[in-house]
């Protein structure tokens, strides 16, 4: 009987919940159904919920982190080789209006191409650019970012009748594959008589500082009109 049903099944006689018997020597084309339980998911969490999207290589604006908004985006030389890199700025994320004064610093990122023209993270800063509620009565002290042939310039400018400014300028030491602040220029206006007073400061003043670890809170005293 056992060789009977096995003959039967492989015959292709319909019967109803046929399984043929393990029978040395014979193989059968029954395919049983994959186990769900058995299958290994990759699990995936949506951006919202604290994931960060995997960045398109070809994209500035997708290395903006999630939650966060994108400020500003600029295309350029970062060093000096010809390629059309970028430059991103970004305010991070917050959950509650910040009061005037106060918030957190925006992001820097230096994003540089490849060979094959894909965008790779090369240098960040989150210290260069205050918060948007921090430039004063002028509002947003954010001016703006420039790329010029391996040098950036980073401006920012803030207050009220005394408007303040400064600019600060890096330039890609090819040696340490990195950004080297080259110089700040740092001034105030008085709005009502035009009196103003600037300062540069090189690197005999502050040394060798990289982009990436740059504080503006690091230099000397800005100028005053006091």
């Amino acid at each position: 009987m056992r060789v009977l049903a096995t003959l039967l099944c492989l015959c292709g006689t319909t019967m109803i919940g046929c399984t043929p018997p393990d029978v040395p020597g014979v193989q059968t084309d029954v395919e049983h159904p994959t186990d769900p339980s058995a299958v290994t998911r990759t699990p995936t969490r949506a951006i919202g919920e604290g994931a960060t999207a995997a960045p398109n290589s070809f994209d500035p604006a997708s290395f903006v982190p999630a939650g966060a908004t994108l400020v500003d985006s600029v295309v350029g030389d970062l060093t000096g080789g010809g390629r059309s890199d970028a430059l991103i700025v970004f305010a991070p994320a917050s959950s509650e209006q910040d009061r005037l004064g106060e918030g957190p610093a925006r992001t820097v990122v230096l994003l540089t191409r490849d060979q094959s023209g894909r965008l790779q993270r090369a240098a960040e800063n989150a210290r260069l650019i205050p918060c948007a509620r921090c430039g004063g009565v002028a509002g947003d002290p954010y001016g703006d970012a420039r790329i010029d042939a391996g040098t950036v310039t980073i401006a920012v400018s803030g207050g009220s009748r005394e408007r303040w400014f400064s600019d600060y300028v890096f330039r890609y030491a090819a040696e340490q594959g990195d950004w080297l602040l080259d110089r700040v220029i740092r001034g105030v206006t008085d709005t009502q008589t035009g009196i103003q007073k600037q300062a540069e400061l090189t690197a005999a003043d502050f040394g060798e500082m990289p982009f990436s670890r740059f504080d503006p809170g690091s230099l000397q005293a800005a100028p005053t009109l006091d």
